[in-house]
């Protein structure tokens, strides 16, 4: 089960290790053809399960950290296609939704949203979650229109209430927000219903014909997922214990995935500990105290050396 914890990671990894230029759109068709094209719907939806979590080892805007959350948008595609959607991953960035889905003729804009577990908060900030206007400028392409879908890793999620819930109940742009469990539990159990039928999920007049204010009593996140429960119970025509099961036995999968990424940079830290502890035992005491000193240097100066760069290079 753990491979499939660090499978993205895997291809990126490896996709670096050759030490050729990175051809972002051909690794991800690839991801797509060769392997996520060979795993069985079970195999895909634990897969989904354990999604969206972006190493915390790779660099903020690295080139590492740009392609897996690329194969995550790969990813959400696929699931889209083996539900039985017309769907494609979106190339062109700027201005564009990550995922293109088509379910009854009528198009979904996704933004397919990965996240890192050593976030200094909770739950990302609603910004960096969803922007109506986002989704607005991206359906306003398109004649056939039938809303957003923001796809998420579980662990991200705001507690009690939040502007992401009214956001995801206003009808002028209805755009549901899924953690992938969400959609591993919509893929094995297509067999058992007409998965057409999920075009209802964003039927938002009969849904929420009123947003659903963060300040309502007792919050707004139960209250959303009362209602988008309720309408995949209804849809799939499943006993409300199975979904409840299959969130659970997430939750599970979801932990122990936390659980390995936590267990490796522990070891990674280890190293570090390790290697350091070893070169300062081979150097005598004069080369220690010389390396202190650039260490103390560097870490006193390097804020200021930051400024006399930029003053040099912008103002003289």
């Amino acid at each position: 089960m753990d491979k499939y914890y660090f499978l993205l990671k895997t291809v990126v990894d490896k996709s670096f290790s050759k030490g050729a230029i990175i051809d972002t759109d051909a690794i991800s068709e690839s991801f797509q053809s060769n392997t996520l094209r060979t795993l069985i719907d079970d195999d895909m939806a634990l897969l989904l399960t354990c999604s969206g979590f972006i190493p915390d080892v790779y660099g903020n805007d690295s080139s590492e950290e740009t392609l897996f959350t690329k194969l995550v948008e790969v990813l959400v595609s696929e699931w889209a296609i083996r539900m039985g959607f017309e769907s494609r991953f979106v190339k062109q960035k700027a201005s564009y939704e990550d995922v293109n889905i088509t379910i009854n003729g009528k198009v979904v804009v996704c933004d397919a949203k990965s996240f890192r577990l050593g976030r200094s908060q909770a739950a990302p900030n609603v910004k960096d979650f969803l922007k109506l206007e986002d989704i607005r400028k991206w359906l306003f392409r398109y004649k056939n229109k039938l809303g957003g879908l923001v796809t998420y890793p579980d662990t991200h999620e705001w507690s009690i209430k939040s502007d992401a819930y009214q956001y995801c109940s206003t009808k002028d742009a209805p755009t549901i927000m899924l953690p992938y469990k969400y959609l591993s539990f919509l893929l094995i159990n297509k067999a058992n219903y007409d998965v057409k039928k999920l075009e209802s999920l964003w039927d938002y007049e009969r849904l929420f014909p009123n947003p659903l204010s963060k300040d309502m009593p007792g919050g707004n996140r139960d209250a959303y997922w009362s209602v988008i429960n309720n309408e995949i119970i209804n849809i799939t025509g499943l006993p409300r214990e199975d979904l409840q099961r299959h969130i659970q036995k997430s939750d599970t999968i979801i932990r122990d995935c936390v659980q390995s990424n936590l267990l490796n940079l522990e070891h990674r830290r280890q190293s570090i500990i390790n290697k350091i502890r070893h070169d300062v035992d081979s150097k005598d005491i004069e080369n220690i105290r010389e390396d202190f000193a650039k260490y103390m240097i560097n870490a006193e100066t390097s804020t200021i050396d930051v400024l006399i760069a930029r003053i040099k290079k912008f103002r003289l």
